[in-house]
């Protein structure tokens, strides 16, 4: 499969463009037959859906079908008849992600794809994190997995456009397996991550990206963030507040911030805790609610909720607060909002009732022991999981809360079977996830008539032009190829006016003549990366280019600006500097800061290639007090050929593709030494539907050997990814740096 940037035909393009100019859908809320998002038809948890049980159990009653197989940790989505999820699928060498579709009333699998894991910390038992998102306009499905790669299938699993995320724009995915999910609006597909790329991205900073929702073309990027503090997961959601259509959500930097749908500028946040926000907010009217389980901003205290005036702009945490309740710890739940009532699950499986005006609380109950699911409400019934492993069904009024139903879930050798999802409620039947099931119960005789739903157009705006944008925002092309840019203009609201009919184009660092809006690289032109530049009157508006030649390259690093990393690499100057060392200019992985992301190193040099190329370079590694030794070596289509220095036994090279759960990988003994130059070889092919991976090391300045020095076969090969670098720096301390790994004449060839 070619992960390259496909360029539309002209006719295609100027379809595409048009729908994204025109911004003519908004997406009205869903029917009740359907559960289109993790928070259910109005976001807010909330369901109009009756005649849904306020009993089951798991050996029958009002039990429709259950899936052993289809566990999840997020939650389930329905569409026309079919329920979507993403979960983990086989084992051992077959341990892969998937998007499953199955049929609403049988619970039979309809499609599945399955893909591979690789080149990331989070371990099996937390794949599938994120949940799905469904285009309502289209039927599309858009799926994040934990390695980084974003689907977007048709109804039928068909794969219309992917992208790679970690590859392509560095995203971080930490240690912990959070990872973030989609949102569709209008035209456009958005998600949101801890990222480190190239150039000014190269700083670790939480970003939102949107993407067209039909291409997959990046129209905007946006980095309202503060320092990140933590990997979070809070779902954004979008609400019209002030004649504007915002996207909110709770950040890594512990503040909630809304930003422009359609252009992605920053209009307020609101400091909120001294750690990164798991949780969503819920909008009412002007009205954000939103919570956490950290220590406060501005107190010792843990915990908050809190509701704000999403009217503001700027910094708004001194102005607009409305009311705050402390010390309720809802680090992990969404909050929920029904009946003229605002719910919290908080840490310890206590449900809150607090008044959405006053954030008075009307009572406390205790249903559980570990809240992280969130609860929906639907038909006078709360139905919410806790960790432990049981699903509840409570029945709140007034006065109170009384459980109404409660059934605990156990895997073979006795422990419970965690629950972390919340449920997906649609024509009278309940889809119940655990982390090995699901369950579908209620009354299938139940039918919810269907409702239309009516396109709402999007006005143009009045007024002058405040921001221009261009798209894409972000891309590569080959040396000589054409690329054609389109303008859009917004007012201050973020809707669309007329484009100034003046415009005046510029790039740095990227070679190229202009003609109208379209950008012609330079034919022989090595690798670049830079700034492409619109500037129209007193506006202006940049995006990000990369000129990438075909195979084969070669880097060696002569040219290259030193102290910075090579232009249009994955990685920023606080990992990778290229630097004199001994008399040769060479690239340097860092080795003076402590922290794991900084410690490790995986520098991608090109976009995804297609499968069938060799990556080899020379590197060495220093050892600190001698028996400190770095970890470094290459990646080829997502996998890792890495000389182990102090984190074995013995060293080692190894041949792996998924580290923390080795679906494939070969170890053997290497007695390779600190301080010497080795030249390393790995090359990736793919025969008869097997990965064949390839490696080879050998002093530098020695004969090449004939034979491979390690070699593995995958039954399930990765079909594309970026060659890169791999470095491992250990024995940091604040006071002193650890191990530096050097790099030096680096080529990328095909087989």
């Amino acid at each position: 499969m070619n992960h390259q940037r496909k360029h539309l035909s002209t006719n295609t393009l100027a379809l595409v463009l048009l729908a994204l100019t025109s911004l003519s859908l908004l997406n009205a809320p869903a029917t009740a037959s359907e559960w289109l998002q993790w928070r259910g038809p109005t976001e807010t948890g909330y369901t109009p859906v009756k005649g849904i049980p306020d009993t089951w159990d798991q050996s029958g009653k009002n039990l429709i079908w259950k899936r052993s197989d289809l566990g999840a940790r997020s939650g389930p989505l329905v569409h026309k008849g079919r329920v979507f999820l993403i979960n983990k699928a086989g084992s051992g060498i077959n341990q892969q992600e998937r998007v499953v579709a199955i049929d609403l009333h049988t619970g039979k699998t309809i499609w599945e794809h399955r893909f591979n894991v690789f080149l990331t910390d989070i371990v099996a038992h937390r794949l599938g994190w994120s949940n799905l998102a469904i285009d309502p306009e289209t039927g599309n499905i858009y799926a994040h997995g934990v390695q980084g790669l974003f689907f977007c299938f048709d109804f039928d699993g068909k794969i219309l456009w992917q992208r790679s995320m970690t590859e392509e724009f560095g995203r971080i995915s930490g240690y912990g397996g959070r990872t973030n999910t989609p949102v569709v609006d209008g035209d456009l597909v958005i998600i949101n991550f801890l990222t480190s790329g190239w150039g000014p991205h190269g700083k670790p900073v939480h970003r939102f990206m949107a993407m067209n929702k039909l291409t997959g073309e990046l129209v905007w990027w946006s980095s309202p963030s503060g320092k990140p503090l933590d990997t979070t997961y809070s779902v954004p959601v979008v609400a019209e507040i002030g004649g504007q259509r915002l996207l909110i959500a709770g950040l890594a930097d512990g503040a909630v911030h809304a930003i422009k749908v359609s252009t992605g500028e920053p209009v307020w946040h609101f400091k909120l805790s001294k750690r990164g926000i798991n949780s969503s907010v819920v909008v009412d009217g002007n009205r954000v609610y939103a919570c956490h389980g950290e220590e406060n901003f501005d107190s010792t205290e843990m915990g908050r909720v809190v509701c704000i005036d999403g009217r503001g702009f700027g910094d708004i945490t001194a102005t607009g607060e409305l009311w705050r309740h402390d010390t309720i710890a809802a680090s992990y739940t969404s909050l929920l909002l029904a009946k003229k009532v605002l719910y919290v699950a908080d840490n310890s499986g206590n449900l809150h009732a607090l008044n959405p005006k006053t954030g008075k609380r009307n009572w406390l109950y205790n249903y559980g022991n570990n809240g992280k699911g969130s609860g929906v409400y639907a038909d006078g019934k709360i139905y919410i999981g806790e960790v432990g492993g049981s699903w509840h069904i409570l029945k709140p009024s007034e006065k109170g809360c009384e459980t109404l139903s409660s059934q605990t879930f156990n895997r073979e050798d006795g422990s419970p079977d965690e629950i972390y999802g919340s449920p997906a409620i649609v024509d009278g039947r309940v889809i119940l996830p655990t982390n090995s099931e699901l369950y579908c119960i209620g009354n299938p005789k139940t039918k919810v008539k269907p409702t239309k739903r009516k396109s709402v157009k999007t006005k143009h705006g009045q007024g002058p032009a405040t921001h221009l944008q261009v798209v894409p925002a972000e891309t590569w092309i080959k040396p000589g190829e054409t690329l054609a840019y389109t303008v859009h203009a917004f007012n201050e609201k973020g809707q669309l006016v007329p484009t100034p009919k003046t415009l005046k184009w510029s790039a740095k660092g990227v070679s190229g003549t202009f003609n109208g809006n379209s950008f012609t690289s330079a034919k022989k032109s090595p690798m670049q990366a830079g700034i492409v530049t619109l500037t129209a009157g007193d506006l202006s508006a940049s995006v990000r280019l990369r000129l990438i030649p075909q195979l084969p390259i070669s880097f060696n690093f002569d040219k290259n600006p030193k102290g910075l990393p090579p232009a249009g690499w994955i990685s920023s100057k606080l990992k990778t500097q290229v630097q004199d060392y001994n008399g040769a200019v060479v690239l340097k992985k860092m080795s003076d800061r402590p922290a794991p992301p900084f410690a490790r190193l995986r520098c991608y040099m090109t976009n995804p290639l297609d499968v069938g190329y060799t990556v080899q370079a020379d590197m060495l590694g220093e050892a600190k007090k001698k028996r400190f030794i770095p970890d470094m070596g290459l990646i080829n289509c997502r996998y890792n050929l890495v000389l182990l220095g102090t984190s074995e036994m013995k060293r080692t090279l190894r041949l792996v593709t998924w580290a923390p759960m080795p679906r494939l990988q070969k170890d053997i003994d290497f007695d390779w030494k600190p301080g010497v130059w080795y030249s390393v070889k790995l090359s990736v092919d793919v025969k008869n539907g097997k990965g064949l991976i390839n490696g080879k090391v050998w002093p530098r300045g020695e004969k090449e050997p004939t034979k491979w020095t390690i070699q593995a076969e995958d039954p399930h090969p990765n079909p594309a990814g970026s060659p890169g670098l791999y470095a491992y720096s250990v024995n940091i301390t604040s006071r002193t740096p650890g191990t530096p790994v050097y790099f030096d004449n680096v080529s990328i060839t095909r087989n």
